[in-house]
């Protein structure tokens, strides 16, 4: 007789096998089992309240990472306390580029990277939650604070997120001696009011108000009296552009037609101009070739002055001679009849 089939073992066999495979779905299927894994850590002094194993780690908002481990470590000898988080970075996600275009080890870029301001800094996963994860920034402005507490653990520096520098900056503040200043103030601003006589006051402010409106009504009866002199005076010189067109007129009339008179008279002169500036022309060409005899006339190489100079020079000696004849008559007026003879004189 063939034994009974149980159900109940079949049916454990089936949920064990469903199990197992939805398991190695989610393990192998995702493939972060094969997943190269580098390890870093990085150290907070302050609260890391928000951040929970297996939050991501961003660059530019890019998952690069995950957290893996989160420690408190406690400092016996000043009971300081620090927070270590161990995360694991992809690999793959990393590409480190240089000038000339070439990939470089991401590991062997790292302390590069960290001089040039490479920090680590928690970010707000959501406002609701309260969820951090944890964001790498550039903050070259920034001290690499390296605590080194982990032997043959790569280390990233750490800078304080801003909502820990804002509760830093509220906690600088003197609430007390806020405190003491707004009651001065406002002490100070009692004994002002106290002090001012809102009668006194009330009754400046009708007699101020008064005086404005006895001012706007002057002022408007004085606008009223201005714009109709402003009417009358345009209205008087409406009455003079008129006037003034009425004389223009002819005077254009006239001025247009010695302007004809004078373009006559140009053109006239310009016909006579021309013939005169001919003659002037031949004139001074007449007078060049003239000019020209002369020079060769009377020039220094010239045969005509070299005969007029020994004319001249002849003529000077025949006076010369002729003086001396007069001295001796003037002085032997007998000479004539005698001759001169043979007397020394």
């Amino acid at each position: 007789m063939a034994k009974k089939i149980n159900r109940k073992m079949i049916g454990g066999f089936v949920v064990v096998a469903v199990g197992i495979l939805a398991a190695s779905i989610a393990i192998f299927g995702s493939g972060d089992i094969f997943k190269e894994r580098i390890e870093f850590a990085l150290y907070f002094d302050d609260s890391i309240k928000g951040l929970n194993v297996g939050a991501p780690v961003l660059t530019k908002g890019v998952k690069t990472g995950a957290v893996k481990q989160i420690v408190v470590r406690t400092f016996m000898d000043d009971l300081d306390s620090t927070v270590a988080v161990f995360i694991e970075l992809y690999p793959e996600a990393f590409e480190v580029v240089n000038l000339s275009a070439q990939h470089l080890d991401p590991l062997d870029s790292l302390p590069n990277l960290i001089d040039k301001g490479l920090r680590a800094q928690l970010v707000s996963q959501s406002m609701v939650t309260g969820q951090l994860s944890i964001e790498f920034v550039m903050r070259p402005d920034t001290p690499a604070n390296l605590k080194n507490l982990d032997q043959g653990i790569l280390e990233i520096p750490t800078i304080p997120s801003t909502l820990s520098m804002l509760e830093k900056q509220l906690q600088q503040i003197d609430i007390g001696e806020m405190y003491v200043r707004l009651s001065s103030i406002l002490d100070s601003l009692d004994s002002s009011l106290k002090s001012l006589d809102l009668e006194a006051t009330g009754s400046a402010l009708n007699s101020l108000v008064t005086d404005i409106r006895q001012l706007v009504n002057n002022m408007d009866s004085e606008m009223k009296s201005l714009a109709e002199n402003v009417n009358e005076a345009v209205m008087d010189s409406r009455g003079l552009i008129v006037e003034m067109h009425g004389e223009l007129k002819p005077l254009a009339k006239r001025t247009g037609e010695t302007l004809v008179e004078i373009s006559e008279m140009v053109r006239t002169v310009d016909a006579k101009v021309e013939p005169l500036a001919q003659s002037l022309a031949d004139a001074l060409k007449a007078a060049t070739a003239a000019s020209m005899s002369v020079n060769e006339l009377v020039g220094e190489t010239s045969p005509t002055r070299d005969n007029l100079d020994t004319a001249l020079e002849q003529l000077a000696s025949a006076a010369r001679s002729f003086k001396i004849l007069a001295e001796y008559l003037e002085q032997h007026p007998d000479a004539l009849l005698k001759g001169k003879g043979n007397q020394n004189y």
